[in-house]
């Protein structure tokens, strides 16, 4: 019965958190989560292009920053916004439930959903970078851009999915199953 409850609650945040009830979301054409660490020098470093996207698309769309870092404070995160300028709506998901949900791996990996909560692009913001310090000084694909254009648009995606490249994502680990013959 314990199970049953906390999965409960689990499916619970996870309805929040999509439909918005806790922010804006409730008009959106869509919801992006961007799975982020405040650490992760990827993050950091895209996070200008985010806050541009974010004034751009935030009207229509509604942005989460999903933080699945079971260890992380909200202070290091009001100083990781104050450095960064970055003013996006964030969840802390210590309990992994959206990352599990999405089967989130990597930071920054953004999942982008449409307004009946279908995935319609998964993966990394833009082609910037393509290995761990391995990066182009110019990005040349604009892989979120493109989806939020197209979404807002009603337009398909035509990239629906790219490899996210950064941080790993420091999941639990599953209980095994031992299944009897």
């Amino acid at each position: 019965m314990k199970k049953y409850y906390k999965m409960g609650i689990k499916i619970l945040f996870v309805l929040v958190i999509v439909f918005g009830i806790l922010g804006t979301g409730l008009q959106a054409q869509g919801t992006l989560f961007i799975f982020y660490d405040t650490e992760c020098p990827i993050c950091q470093k895209s996070s200008a292009r985010l806050q541009e996207m974010y004034a751009k698309f935030g009207q229509n769309v509604a942005f989460k920053a999903v933080f699945p870092t079971k260890s992380i404070k909200k202070s290091a995160i009001r100083q990781f916004s104050k450095e960064y300028n970055f003013t996006l709506p964030y969840v802390i998901d210590k309990t992994h439930s959206l990352v599990e949900l999405y089967d989130a791996k990597t930071t920054p990996e953004v999942v982008l959903l449409d307004k009946n909560g279908a995935e319609i692009y998964r993966g990394a913001i833009d082609n910037q970078f393509f290995g761990l310090g391995k990066y182009r000084p110019q990005t040349t694909e604009f892989y979120l851009q493109n989806a939020l254009e197209a979404l807002i648009s009603n337009r398909p995606v035509t990239q629906s999915r790219t490899e996210a490249v950064g941080c790993l994502i420091n999941r639990k680990k599953k209980e095994s199953v031992k299944q009897s013959l």
